[in-house]
């Protein structure tokens, strides 16, 4: 195999592959439609799952955040109380 039309020799074309399937096709037609069937269900099924997966980790990441605003306005509280009574003591 000299030369670029030697080595493209032995390679198939798309054309090549698209007569190839209904061959194989016959031979197990109904099997690979259902694999199919069943592959697209599945990915169905995950891109679901991940969707779900998203909204709850929006919905945790809300609440986290309300909860980290309420520690922050909390931690604010307790320290202006903390610096009042050190302000009176020193008074």
């Amino acid at each position: 195999m000299t030369g670029s039309a030697g080595s493209c020799a032995g390679m198939t074309t798309s054309n090549d592959h698209q007569e190839s399937f209904p061959q194989a096709d016959t031979t197990g037609s109904a099997s690979l439609p259902a694999e199919a069937q069943a592959a697209v269900a599945e990915i169905k099924a995950e891109n679901a799952a991940l969707k779900l997966d998203e909204q709850i980790a929006e919905v945790q990441a809300e609440a986290t955040e309300e909860q980290a605003k309420l520690l922050d306005q909390v931690t604010e509280e307790v320290l202006e109380e903390l610096q009042a009574r050190q302000a009176a003591d020193q008074g």
